[in-house]
């Protein structure tokens, strides 16, 4: 049968006080019988005084023109002594002197045949009782009784200790059971019906704090530490599901004008249109122009897919300074009417893969070059830290306003939705130099200001990035 821990701790109550009932009961049997066995033996004691008057041939033979010893009274003046006839009344010999305590109702029934028996009888004196011990002579029985109310009352105190110190026990118990129950088994069912909630889907809930240091408090805390991961998870999951979906369609978008342009020309060139040499050889070079854009396109979206793969970086020893001066002499060379100006200060080791962080850096030249006048100045800088380098590229072109610059690593981002690529990018390049530099463990910083300039900054640490620090 499986019970609740509530009606277990129930149970257990009810169990202890059927103990305790128990206990009681034989304790009070127990030293009531030991008692009266004492009183008992004490008249057996005392009897032998009165044998005198028994003669074990003959029968009982009273005497009393013959007073007692002059302290008889003092020595037995708790006991009663008396005679029951053949004719069933009690004559009285000596009654208690300690009190009034009355004579033993004697009933013929209680009286043995042979031998002696010791019984307990009511008092003519109210609220009395005695301890009879009736020995048969030949002529009657010899009556010797005690009273018994201090053992009585003894007994009666007894219970009385007994049902309070029960009472104690059992309330005790139901306290600490009321305790358990707010700081153990409430906060349970508290987090079930929060458990219950969540499973219909509601990842935001959680479950009440228990006390602190208790175990439930713990069990919560574990439990809330639980549905935070998991809310991350699922939220981490559908962001990325959104991504992806997002990625697909602007992918799609990308390819469309490239694949409807050489569509195009090829429909015309079908149907005659592209006769004429100069026509036909321009709708050639269009249709090599947009089939570049589709492999550059291409080749930007499997080189973000090994990025989210992890595929594992060629780690050597690389100067961000060199690196940056390379790419100042590459962007010479691309764009000759370019001023570039570059600087270099402490140690700009770092650690990381040199083709990775080369095509990286060549990437934000270029969208310098591709976004700014003819006439603007590209800065490019590398400084060391303690933890790493960081190397800069910046430019005092038109700018933009910084909420779109925290946005523009993202995959075909456009700062305006409704405008083409009219300058050729796939709309990935900064994307995979985010992913890059956080393969590597690192970070872009990308600050932005309208007629003043842009600078991304790209940081490097000096050591191996660890596998959490490159975790998405």
């Amino acid at each position: 049968m499986n019970l609740s821990l509530r009606s277990r701790l129930l149970v257990g109550i009810a169990a202890v006080a059927v103990v305790l009932l128990a206990v009681s009961v034989v304790v009070t049997r127990t030293t009531r019988d030991q008692l009266v066995e004492q009183v008992d033996d004490r008249l057996a004691a005392l009897s032998p005084q009165y044998g005198e008057r028994s003669d074990p041939l003959g029968g009982y033979q009273p005497r009393p023109a013959q007073p007692p010893p002059s302290d008889y009274r003092e020595r037995v003046s708790d006991v009663f002594e008396g005679f029951v006839g053949d004719n069933g009344e009690l004559q009285e010999f000596y009654r208690p002197t300690a009190g009034d305590f009355g004579a033993p109702i004697i009933d013929a029934d209680d009286l043995p045949e042979t031998g002696g028996s010791y019984f307990s009888v009511d008092s003519t004196a109210s609220g009395s009782t005695y301890r009879v011990y009736a020995q048969r002579g030949a002529d009657g029985v010899l009556i010797t009784a005690v009273p018994i109310d201090d053992l009585e009352a003894t007994i009666d105190r007894l219970v009385l200790v007994e049902v309070l110190g029960s009472l104690a026990i059992l309330g005790s118990l139901g306290l600490v059971g009321w305790w358990v129950l707010r700081l153990g088994i409430r906060p349970i069912k508290d987090m079930t019906e929060s458990a219950e909630r969540i499973a219909d889907g509601d990842l935001t809930e959680r479950v009440p704090e228990g006390a602190p240091g208790t175990e439930a408090g713990q069990l919560a805390d574990a439990l809330n530490q639980m549905l935070t991961t998991i809310e991350r998870s699922v939220s981490d999951q559908a962001a990325s599901e959104a991504r992806l979906r997002r990625f697909v369609a602007d992918a799609s978008h990308e390819l469309r004008t490239p694949v409807t342009t050489i569509r195009g020309y090829a429909e015309l060139y079908r149907h005659g249109g592209l006769a004429d040499q100069e026509r036909l050889d321009d709708a050639m070079r269009r249709t090599e122009q947009e089939a570049a854009r589709m492999a550059r396109l291409v080749e930007d979206m499997l080189t973000l897919a090994k990025l989210d793969e992890h595929r594992p970086l060629a780690f050597t020893d690389i100067d961000l300074a060199t690196i940056g001066s390379d790419a100042a002499h590459d962007g010479r060379i691309v764009a000759p009417e370019r001023t570039f100006d570059v600087e270099a200060s402490g140690d700009t080791t770092v650690v990381g893969d040199d083709d990775r962080v080369r095509q990286v850096v060549a990437n934000v030249v270029g969208n310098a070059i591709v976004h700014t006048d003819p006439g603007v100045t590209i800065h490019i800088s590398a400084v060391g830290d303690d933890a790493g380098a960081t190397l800069t590229v910046r430019d005092e072109g038109g700018g933009m306003p910084q909420e779109i610059a925290d946005r523009v690593t993202e995959r075909f981002f456009r700062a305006d939705p409704s405008r083409t690529r009219h300058r050729g990018g796939s709309g990935l390049g900064l994307a995979i130099v985010d992913a890059t530099v956080a393969a590597h463990g690192g970070t872009v910083t990308i600050e932005s200001e309208p007629g003043v300039g842009t600078a991304v900054a790209l940081w490097f640490p000096r050591s191996r990035p660890t596998e959490a620090e490159t975790a998405p």
